[in-house]
């Protein structure tokens, strides 16, 4: 029996019972009734019981009959109910005051009503509830059974599956990275508790139970997945439809892992991107030989996204690997139409602009938000982590070398001007790019020349001014952005601002005046990342 102790409420003739205590206590399940006849009824008690009796064993002390109730509530008792008119003409308000605080269900039977009566209601009640319910599930195993066979859904894999199921769920990966979650969970914390134990396990949530199933296909271990209940439990046939729905998932996964993997294929095409980049071929071409694969590149306006592994003398190919793999085939890395191709730099990826419009932004959160697990450096072997460096978008097939020379040349100014930032685009480096070749001498003595008045003893000493300007620089004159990435109010950020611009006399709202700061800070970044790396000691090798 899985009634609770409301819905058994609503079953003639329970239904003429009253709740006259332990309300809160009303989403307690029932999986059993008993009947109270010896005092040591508290002994024996299992629980979820919800017990009947006649008050025959706690009529003689009212004391007794709280350490009972409270023996009872210690025991996971379901619910008490008594049967007014023989030993009691009501409930003594001790019990009813110990029940209310105990969250015990203390309910007043109908006298008109034998125990039995009750009993076969609820026995009869929870027969055609799991009837019912076993009936469901059919229809879903079919259904589910329909989806397996079914391959022109894939698209919608996860969204058919909650639809299927009848449950929010969500999907997490190999990694303990959110692959899919469905509207009801996108609150909750799904990722809790990772890593999970490899094995089918049900655990408590909010209200009710969390299923969480491997998904797994032979030896490859794709994730879990997890399904939230109302109730605490649901029937062994409904876990066995949650171990079923994991396997067809498994198995969908696996399919498309290895239609965009199939490694002749990936050769193939690393080889004739690899010529059309050294200019053995045309864009023609490439696009000739590439539709003989079945892969289409180009399918509009597109941006290139070069993917690296970084510091590349820790890099041993296995992250790199992941990550081709998780591009290629992972529904949630599917934010336009793409195609992912291995070359000697790392992953070429070509993204459709499919509003026409350069998706760059889109794209920096999109992949700083998919691999944020493993971007923050320390989590993986050596410390490396994978950078994403993006070209603007490109309108014609034969700009691709254009768009990937881009790629190169924003991993080529990050390194040089000793930027962090995991995702860049080359539109935000085009300004460092006109002045890559300036020489340190001139960036210096420029930097010196406008930054004097905050840089002269006792002007700004303990460098407030210098990192306030910096942050209200990166973030583009934006007063909030630059109070959220120094933790301060923005009242403070506009009062150092003032006090700034009376020093530099400059007129920061005014655009000449911020592009010459933000040359400043250009130049400033890169002699810094230079002094940096002049200072540190280089690696001996042994001859």
């Amino acid at each position: 029996m899985q009634l609770t102790v409301n819905e058994a409420l609503g079953i003639y003739p329970l239904s003429e019972a009253k709740l006259v205590a332990g309300a809160q206590g009303g989403g307690r399940v029932i999986k059993s009734v008993n009947v109270m006849d010896a005092p040591d009824i508290a002994e024996w008690i299992k629980a979820g019981e919800l017990l009947f009796t006649t008050a025959f064993v706690m009529k003689d002390s009212e004391e007794d009959a709280v350490m009972l109730l409270r023996k009872l509530y210690e025991r996971g008792c379901a619910g008490l109910g008594i049967k007014l008119g023989r030993f009691w003409e009501q409930i003594p308000s001790q019990i009813v005051e110990e029940a209310n605080h105990l969250g015990l269900p203390l309910i007043e039977l109908p006298f008109q009503f034998t125990f039995s009566d009750q009993m076969n209601a609820l026995f009869k009640a929870e027969y055609e509830r799991y009837t019912k319910t076993l009936q469901t599930v059919v229809e879903k195993q079919k259904k589910l059974m329909h989806f397996a066979l079914n391959q022109d859904h894939k698209k919608e894999m996860f969204a058919t599956l909650v639809s299927i199921i009848g449950y929010p769920i969500a999907v997490i990966g190999s990694r303990g990275h959110l692959l899919f979650a469905s509207e009801e969970t996108k609150d909750l914390n799904v990722q809790q508790g990772w890593p999970y134990k490899p094995m089918f396990q049900r655990v408590k949530w909010d209200h009710g139970s969390c299923y969480r199933v491997p998904i797994t296909q032979k030896d490859e271990d794709f994730g879990f997945l997890l399904i939230y209940t109302d109730g605490a439990y649901v029937l062994k046939e409904e876990e066995e439809l949650f171990q079923q729905a994991a396997e067809v998932l498994a198995y969908d996964m696996d399919m498309t892992y290895r239609e965009h993997m199939n490694p002749t294929l990936q050769d193939e095409m690393c080889l004739v991107m690899k010529q059309y980049l050294e200019r053995k071929m045309n864009s023609d071409e490439l696009v000739r030989r590439s539709e003989g694969y079945g892969i289409q590149l180009f399918q509009g306006n597109y941006q290139c996204v070069l993917t690296t592994v970084e510091p590349e003398i820790f890099a041993d190919g296995k992250l790199l690997k992941q990550i081709h793999r998780e591009l290629q085939y992972n529904p949630m890395m599917q934010l336009t139409n793409s195609s992912h191709i291995k070359i000697d730099e790392g992953i070429l990826s070509i993204y459709t602009c499919p509003a026409g419009k350069d998706y760059g932004e889109e794209l920096s959160r999109f992949l700083l938000s998919r691999f944020e697990d493993i971007i923050e450096p320390g989590k993986t072997a050596g410390g490396s982590i994978p950078r994403f460096w993006i070209s603007k978008m490109k309108y014609e097939p034969k700009s691709l070398r254009e768009a990937y020379q881009e790629c190169l040349d924003t991993r080529a100014l990050a390194a040089r001007f000793g930027m962090k930032e995991v995702a860049l685009q080359f539109e935000t480096l085009e300004f460092a790019y006109l002045f890559s070749y300036v020489p340190e001498s001139v960036m210096e003595n420029y930097c010196n020349k406008v930054l004097e008045p905050l840089q002269m003893e006792g002007g700004d000493p303990s460098q407030i001014l210098m990192n306030t300007l910096e942050a209200f620089i990166e973030n583009d004159g934006l007063i909030n952005e630059a109070a959220k990435q120094l933790f301060v109010h923005r009242n403070t950020i506009t009062y150092r601002m003032d006090k700034i611009s009376t020093l530099l006399q400059m007129d920061l709202r005014k655009s000449n005046d911020l592009l010459k700061l933000k040359l400043v800070f250009t130049f400033r970044n890169y002699l810094q990342a230079h002094e940096t790396n002049e200072a540190t000691p280089k690696p001996h090798f042994a001859k």
